[in-house]
C-alpha cells in the first residue's frame, strides 16, 4: 500500500517556494489533507485581514451626495511587495438621508491618492501567526485623487428608493449591501502598487462598513 507523506503546516511554518519546486503535500496538524477551502487555509495561515468602520452603537458618516470618484468611502493602497484578494465588502446603512438613489461600487487601478480619513490597522485572522497587513486602509476619506487608470470595476450595487426617507424605521427596502467573492466564483488579484477604492453613496448615509481581504506575497501569484 502506498503511503502519502505530508507536511503538517498551517501558520508560521508555511513555506512559499519558487514556481515548479517540489513540495510536500500540505496537511493540517490533525493529519487532514490540505484540500480545505482556499480561504479557510489562508485564514489559518493568518493572511486574511478584516478592516471595519464604526463599532457597536457608534456608526459613521459616509460620503454625502452622488458617487464621487475622488471621495472614497474605502481606499486601500497596496505596496509593491504584496497583492490582495477582496473577499467581502459589506455596508449596513442606519440612515440614508433624503436621496432617492443609493449607489455602491468597488474598483481598482492606479494613480489614486486618498484624502484624510479614518485610518485602520486590520487584524489578522490568526492572532498568533504574527502577520500584519502591508496595506494602508482608509475609510470615509475627504476628497483625494481619483484613479487615473481604472483596471476593473468588479462590483456595483444600489437601489432606487422611490420616495424620500430619512430613517431606517420608515424605510421599507434594503439596508445592507454585500460583495462576496464566493458568490461570483472569481478571485480578483489586485496589486502590486495598485489601489482598491470603494463607495457607499447616498444623500446623508450613516452606518457601518467591513472589508475582508486576503494578502499574499507577490511571489505567491506571479
Amino acid at each position: 500500500m502506498a503511503i502519502i507523506k505530508g507536511s503538517a503546516r498551517q501558520t508560521t511554518a508555511v513555506e512559499r517556494v519558487d514556481e515548479g519546486a517540489e513540495v510536500y503535500l500540505r496537511m493540517l496538524r490533525d493529519g487532514s489533507m490540505g484540500v480545505t477551502d482556499l480561504i479557510a487555509l489562508w485564514s489559518l495561515e493568518g493572511r486574511v485581514f478584516t478592516s471595519s468602520l464604526g463599532a457597536a452603537t457608534t456608526p459613521v458618516t459616509f460620503g454625502a451626495g452622488t458617487l464621487d470618484t475622488t471621495e472614497f468611502d474605502l481606499h486601500v493602497a497596496i505596496p509593491s511587495s504584496v497583492v490582495i484578494i477582496p473577499l467581502e465588502f459589506t455596508v449596513n446603512f442606519d440612515l440614508y438621508g433624503t436621496a432617492l438613489v443609493v449607489e455602491l461600487a468597488l474598483q481598482y487601478g492606479t494613480g489614486s491618492v486618498t484624502g484624510s480619513g479614518t485610518a485602520d490597522i486590520p487584524p489578522s485572522s490568526n492572532a498568533i501567526a504574527g502577520l500584519s497587513s502591508a496595506c494602508t486602509v482608509t475609510w470615509a476619506a475627504a476628497a483625494g485623487t481619483a484613479l487615473t487608470t481604472v483596471v476593473n470595476e468588479f462590483w456595483h450595487d444600489g437601489i432606487q428608493l422611490g420616495s424620500n426617507v430619512t430613517t431606517r424605521t420608515t424605510l421599507r427596502s434594503q439596508t445592507k449591501f454585500t460583495y462576496l467573492a464566493k458568490d461570483t466564483g472569481v478571485l480578483q488579484v489586485i496589486g502590486p502598487s495598485q489601489q482598491l477604492v470603494g463607495w457607499a453613496s447616498s444623500n446623508a448615509g450613516v452606518g457601518f462598513g467591513r472589508f475582508v481581504y486576503a494578502e499574499l506575497p507577490k511571489s505567491a501569484v506571479a
